[in-house]
This record gives C-alpha cells, sequence and structure tokens, in this order.
C-alpha cells in the first residue's frame, strides 16, 4: 500500500512573527495548516497553494451555464472563420468531405430472421426499398432546392459551423410528388426561449433552455422556433412556435443534430469553439505578414530633413502642407528629393523566415484540438509513407466514428420517415410494420456507404485486401465500401456483362481446345450422349 506524504505547511510572515513571541501558538498554528494540507487531494493541479494555480479558480457551472450564453457569440465568431480564414474553411471542409462526400448511399439490408423470408425473398424487398427511397430523396427538401445528398452536406456542416441544427418533418405533397414527407432544415439562430427569455423559465411541459424544452427527466419534449432568423430584417418582431419533439406514437418530429460533450447539456457548441481565439490570432498575424511583404516589395524609405519649426509642419497637425509632401509607396518609384533632404532606405526583412515554422506549430495544436491529423488538416504530405499512412488512418478513424453517428441519428431516421409513407399509402407492402417494432426494425435494417478512402499506394492495398479476402478476414462486399464504393452484388453481374461483350468482340479469345496427345478428350454433352442413346 502506497502511503501519501504529508508536506509540513511553508510559514509565512505572520507565522514567524507569532512562533516568536508565542511558540506555543506557533506551534499549534503551523499544526493545523498541516492538517489542512492533508485534507487535500493527491492532485497537484488540485491543490490552491501551489504558485501556478493559486489563483486558478474556474467557476464550477453547469453544462448549460458554462455553454448557452456563450452561443450566439461563438456560433457567429465560427461562422466568421469559415468565411475568410482560409484554415477553418479547409478544416470543415475536409471533415464534410470525409465523412459526406458526395452523400451517404442507403444499401438495404432486411433482417430475414426475424421476418422468416428467405434471402431471395430479402433481395427482392431491398431492392424495392432502395428505389422508392430514391424516389423520396428527389422531393425531401421542404424548400425544393436541393436534394436528398445535399441536404446531408448542408445539415452536417451546419453541426460543425453553428453547433447543432433542427431538421423538422413536414408533409406537402406538391403536384409530381410521389411523397408528401418534406425535410425542413432550420438554422441553430431560429432555437430559442420565446420572447427572448431568460432560460430555465417554465413552458407547457417542463424547463425551456435555449429554445428546448424538456421534462422532470431531462427528455426533449418540445423546441420553440423563431419564425424567422434573428439576424434578418425586421427581426424585432418574432414570432415562436412550439413544436413537438414527437407524435402521439413516439415517432420522432424532430430530429436536433449535436454534439452532446457533457451530461445534460442542451444545446451543442460550434466545432471550432476550442480554436477561435487561436485562429483569430493567427489570422491577424497572417494579415500583418502578407501586407508587410508586400510593402518590402515596394520602394521603402524615410526622408530626413533638416528641423525648422517655421516651415516644418509637425506631424498629426492638420495642415494641407502635409497632403502636399505626402509621399505613398509603389512598384520601382523614383522620389525626386528637395534641397536639403536625404532618403534613408528601410529594410522590414520580409518575407519573415520563421513565419512558417511558426504558423506550422499552430496548425498541430489546431489539428489535435479538431481531431484532425496535421498531414489532413494543412493538405500536405511530405513525411515517408508509413506516417503518411498513419495519418490516414487516424483521420479515417475519427470519420468513421462521425460519420457513424450522422448515419444513426439523420440518414436513418429520414429512411424510416420514407418507408412509413410508403407502407401506409400503399406503395409497398410490409406486413407488420405498424404494429410491431422489432418487425419494423427488421424491414428499415440499412447500411450506409460513404466516400471511398485515400489511397497512397493502390497496388499493395490491393494485394493486401486479395490476401485478406483468401484468409476470410474481409469479404468483397467490405472491399467495394473501403477502396472504390458501390456494392459487389451489382458490380459482379456487371463485370459477368463486359466479359460478354469482349468474347463478342473478339478482345478475349476463346479457351484453347485441348489437344489429342494430351490425353484430354474434350467435355461430353449430357444431352447430346442421350439423343445418341436413344
Amino acid at each position: 500500500m502506497t502511503r501519501r506524504t504529508i508536506e509540513v505547511a511553508p510559514q509565512n510572515i505572520v507565522d514567524r512573527v507569532v512562533s516568536y513571541f508565542r511558540p506555543g501558538a506557533g506551534l499549534e498554528r503551523l499544526e493545523q495548516r498541516t492538517r489542512l494540507n492533508a485534507l487535500a487531494g493527491g492532485y497537484n493541479g488540485g491543490r490552491r497553494e501551489r504558485r501556478p494555480t493559486k489563483r486558478w479558480r474556474p467557476a464550477e457551472g453547469s453544462p448549460d451555464a458554462d455553454t448557452l450564453p456563450d452561443l450566439p457569440d461563438l456560433r457567429s465568431r465560427s461562422r466568421e472563420l469559415a468565411r475568410n480564414m482560409p484554415i477553418a474553411a479547409g478544416a470543415i471542409a475536409t471533415a464534410v468531405t470525409n465523412v459526406i462526400g458526395d452523400g451517404l448511399a442507403l444499401q438495404a439490408s432486411i433482417d430475414t430472421d426475424v421476418l422468416g423470408i428467405s434471402d431471395e425473398q430479402a433481395d427482392i424487398y431491398e431492392r424495392e426499398q432502395e428505389r422508392e427511397f430514391a424516389l423520396f430523396c428527389r422531393s425531401a427538401d421542404f424548400t425544393r432546392v436541393q436534394c436528398f445528398d445535399e441536404l446531408q452536406e448542408l445539415a452536417y456542416r451546419a453541426t460543425k459551423e453553428s453547433g447543432d441544427v433542427l431538421v423538422v418533418r413536414r408533409f406537402r405533397k406538391d403536384p409530381g410528388d410521389a411523397y408528401g414527407t418534406k425535410l425542413q432544415i432550420l438554422e441553430a439562430d431560429r432555437l430559442s426561449n420565446p420572447e427572448r427569455r431568460a432560460d430555465g423559465v417554465e413552458g407547457e411541459a417542463g424547463r425551456i433552455a435555449g429554445g428546448v424544452e424538456t421534462d422532470r427527466h431531462g427528455v426533449p419534449v418540445a423546441y420553440h422556433v423563431s419564425d424567422r432568423h434573428p439576424g434578418a430584417e425586421r427581426a424585432t418582431s418574432l414570432k415562436w412556435e412550439r413544436i413537438p419533439a414527437r407524435d402521439s406514437d413516439g415517432r420522432p418530429l424532430v430530429l436536433h443534430l449535436f454534439d452532446r460533450l457533457r451530461p445534460e447539456l442542451t444545446r451543442g457548441a460550434p466545432w471550432l469553439s476550442v480554436v477561435i481565439e487561436h485562429l483569430k490570432q493567427l489570422g491577424d498575424y497572417s494579415d500583418a505578414e502578407v501586407t508587410a511583404a508586400v510593402t518590402s516589395g515596394m520602394i521603402t524609405v524615410a526622408i530626413e530633413t533638416a528641423a525648422d519649426e517655421n516651415d516644418q509642419p509637425v506631424v498629426g497637425e492638420t495642415d494641407s502642407s502635409l497632403a502636399d509632401n505626402e509621399v505613398k509607396l509603389g512598384n520601382g518609384a523614383i522620389i525626386s528629393l528637395a534641397p536639403g533632404e536625404k532618403a534613408n532606405l528601410l529594410n522590414p526583412s520580409r518575407p519573415n523566415a520563421n513565419f512558417d515554422p511558426f504558423v506550422l506549430a499552430v496548425f498541430r495544436q489546431v489539428g489535435v484540438a479538431l481531431e484532425l491529423p496535421f498531414e489532413l488538416l494543412i493538405k500536405h504530405f511530405t513525411a515517408s509513407y508509413s506516417a503518411s499512412r498513419a495519418a490516414l488512418e487516424m483521420g479515417r478513424a475519427t470519420f468513421r466514428k462521425w460519420r457513424g453517428r450522422f448515419a444513426y441519428c439523420f440518414c436513418q431516421e429520414v429512411y424510416g420517415w420514407a418507408m412509413e409513407e410508403a407502407v401506409a399509402s400503399g406503395r409497398i407492402n410490409r406486413p407488420g410494420f405498424f404494429a410491431d417494432p422489432i418487425v419494423r426494425a427488421a424491414w428499415l435494417g440499412a447500411e450506409w456507404i460513404g466516400p471511398a478512402t485515400i489511397s497512397l499506394n493502390p497496388k499493395q492495398e490491393a494485394e493486401a485486401d486479395e490476401i485478406d479476402m483468401r484468409n476470410g478476414a474481409k469479404t468483397l462486399e467490405q472491399v467495394c465500401i473501403e477502396r472504390t464504393g458501390g456494392e459487389a452484388e451489382k458490380k459482379i453481374p456487371q463485370r459477368g456483362k463486359e466479359e460478354a461483350m469482349k468474347r463478342a468482340n473478339g478482345l478475349v479469345p476463346p479457351p484453347a481446345a485441348p489437344s489429342a496427345a494430351s490425353g484430354a478428350h474434350p467435355p461430353t454433352d449430357p444431352d447430346a450422349k442421350d439423343e445418341a442413346d436413344e
């Protein structure tokens, strides 16, 4: 058993004075202070008498108290960086491209054991559901502007830039639509307390904080949404609508997408929140360096004149002679000097040789905070193949985690909404769909295929996949998903068609007939043999 060493409390000037005049009282003070130190924990970061931390007293706020008051500024600053800061825009684009790509594709996977059907029947049902969902995706946008793949990108990007996003289930069957279920994506700013009241007020069913109404168990029961964006014109006359979180049967009507980083957290913070200050300062520094580099490319001189208080204007005074004497920088400019004036060349020492190492060091910290490998963050691979491959594998693990959560919380829910309307309207027949949740989940089994991974050495990785398939570590379906995307069951018939076309056009020689010398005999047609016997 390890025993913790108890340090004797250090004496301050008061202790020394008391000990000098009353040694007994001084000893008692020292003993009591030492006992207080013994009551402290074993972590140096939790001690209050150490110099590095004794003035560091962060507030012990609840998840909402630490997050909700800062969200308006965090959202606006995050969007500003995404618009004007290259590394911030690139980080968000990297996440969106690697998680969503050109859209997560549905691969229906019905549970045959629960439904008691054969694999052949399941394959027919899966193809039918995939066709119906593709038809639904054409009219899924409530604003009729984007397709479902673009809605995926929009929703995921909003969670990164703004911290969260609302997806509301609506119904409007326009002329030409096969499905009336629509998705309305609302920006995070529209989710707010009615009449902009303070957090913690009571609503119809419970407490309201950040526009989310929860019951006494912390379960969201409704969302309060303004009729337009608070930053729009005439935003002072906003009106709020209370949207129930679920219908009477318990099925979701609103999808609130965000990363809950702390228990009981009501709203999500932007992805860039932890690096906003660093990126802002880095952007200002970068702008200053660019300006200095541009200036150094021009003629930069200082005009030295003889001091004469009667003739020369004082700097800072408003005098028309200042404008007359002002000389602007220019590329290759030649400046004529007055008698008595002397030109002194200035050397701004630009470009700064330390600019790139410093910026890259900051980028490494940003990459760690955002869980993006440094090479992926700056889109530059200069290390060895092993190091670059390790960076890609780390990024792949992060993207796989984000993709799985988004597919489960968004794509799978939307797929369920589409199939509910398809079954209810009679477009497809799925026995027991509404009667039993287990049966419904069996019909809705699916996998969501994302973008193919980056390959640094396709030949080496293809050989590794071939070995894994021979050993049974991977299936052809897994290889197709990881390497090129798509489904193996669709690629195999396509390959058969292509091989048949090659043979039909003479691109592939027919198999050579066995020779008599080899002792082999051509295969016998069983039907022909039966006819000869007859």
